[in-house]
């Protein structure tokens, strides 16, 4: 247990070091520092888990959908490094950070033992908040282009992490499934801002860099943390 504290102290002084760094501009400094924030969520995750041998199946899982979310950080900056390969870097975070939030789903659906037709109906319901999200998206200023279909399934994934944790903690009354739905959330949060600083015009400032790694570490602590919390 105290290297689990040490980790997320150590994760938690890193991270707001790369906030205020990286919302000055991407580089490659920016990249290891990214790297670093990313690798102690991970951490903090591993050490929660070593505590809590008796869940590793859930914390196993939980390890892997923040792996992937260490990998699609990196690709994500990538695309500012080297703008001629922008399309692959882009694509590629949005499919590691999807099935990323595949674990995640089914880490909550596997430790709760969810009934199959609450989950279905909780899919569908992020089928459809996708869908309405794409359709919208020139009335709220957003070009999605050539990523359209990619950006509507990837938000379908995140949507259903928010609406599956949300009823878990409502089913559960469980700390860790309270905190899981309040980090999935803070995660589409984080994603809606990015959705305008990529896609929009005028939300690729500072202030809003900042909000959205702000947003998106949170919730990668707060999700990794749910492993002691159980």
């Amino acid at each position: 247990m105290p290297f689990y504290y040490l980790t997320l102290a150590a994760g938690l002084i890193v991270t707001v070091g790369f906030l205020f760094s990286r919302s000055k501009g991407a580089g490659i400094k920016n990249l290891f520092f990214k790297m670093a924030s990313s690798l102690c969520f991970l951490l903090t995750a591993a050490f929660a888990v070593i505590a809590k041998p008796d869940i590793s199946y859930y914390g196993v899982l939980i390890i892997m959908g923040g792996a992937l979310g260490l990998c699609g950080d990196i690709t994500l900056d990538l695309k500012f490094i080297y703008p001629k390969d922008n399309h692959g870097y882009l694509l590629s975070g949005f499919i590691f950070f999807a099935i990323g939030h595949i674990f995640y789903n089914a880490a909550i659906i596997w430790y709760n033992q969810l009934k199959w037709w609450w989950v279905l109906i909780c899919i569908a319901v992020a089928i459809a908040v996708a869908v309405a999200n794409t359709l919208s998206g020139k009335m709220l200023g957003l070009d999605f282009g050539k990523y359209r279909n990619i950006v509507m399934l990837y938000s379908a994934v995140l949507a259903a992490t928010a609406f599956i944790s949300i009823l878990a903690a409502f089913v559960t009354h469980s700390a860790a499934m309270i905190a899981f739905a309040v980090g999935a959330v803070l995660f589409l949060l984080s994603d809606v801002v990015l959705s305008f600083t990529y896609f929009g015009k005028g939300w690729d400032k500072p202030v809003h860099i900042f909000v959205n790694h702000l947003l998106y570490y949170a919730a990668q602590f707060i999700i990794a943390s749910t492993i002691v919390l159980i």
